[in-house]
């Protein structure tokens, strides 16, 4: 997750000083990739269908500001979710922060519009990595918290093990596990992932996901 208007207002600002220097400090990152089941937070947002999704990334220093855009089926309007993003991220000894501010917004569905702000934290152990996320709703009547841990080990042959643990309040908890390679440039990735509902067990999530992705 990376993010677009705090990148090119800060182009803008900077231009009337060195408009060379700024566009070698500007960068710009777009992914595509499609999914057998798009899964958010263990609960599947597609009806367990297919999803294309992709998107664009400006960075600039530790701002960055983005994009992102999946199909969905929840069998009501909301045929497409467009995401929009900013933050900062940078380092401090030896452990990477993420802070930022996210639009989750739905076409033909604008009323299930929501935002989130969010803080993570992450260290690179070079067999392993490991990151802990928390995200938390602003609007009214939609202030529920997440909690996401992630870990991912490295294998054998350029393999990953990736491992996932959250808690979405008032919806339920989930993890998931799964393995990931890449071939040059393309991502491939397989996971199973098991949601808990709050709401009792007829709600319960378990999924298989194929990934391949892309970025350029």
């Amino acid at each position: 997750m990376k993010f677009t208007k705090l990148s090119l207002i800060a182009a803008v600002a900077v231009s009337a000083i060195s408009t060379a220097a700024v566009a070698t400090e500007v960068e710009v990152s777009s992914n595509a990739g499609a999914v057998s089941n798009y899964v958010w937070r263990g609960m599947t947002q597609t009806g367990n269908a297919a999803a294309i999704q992709g998107g664009i990334d400006f960075t600039y220093g530790g701002l960055y500001a983005g994009t992102w855009a999946s199909n969905v089926d929840f069998g009501s309007a909301a045929t497409a979710e467009v995401d929009g993003y900013v933050g900062y991220a940078g380092e401090v000894a030896g452990i990477e922060y993420d802070l930022g501010y996210i639009k989750f917004g739905y076409v033909n569905e604008s009323d299930i519009n929501f935002d989130e702000v969010y803080f993570g934290l992450s260290k690179d152990f070079g067999v392993a990595s490991l990151g802990a996320t928390y995200s938390k709703g602003v609007n009214d009547g939609y202030e529920l918290s997440d909690i996401a841990v992630e870990a991912s080990v490295a294998l054998p042959k350029d393999y990953s093990l990736d491992l996932g643990w959250g808690d979405y309040e008032d919806y339920g908890t989930r993890y998931s596990v799964g393995a990931s390679k890449s071939f040059d440039k393309v991502d491939f990735s397989l996971a199973y992932s098991d949601y808990s509902a709050d709401a009792g067990s007829a709600s319960d999530e378990k999924i298989v996901v194929v990934g391949v992705s892309t970025g350029f």
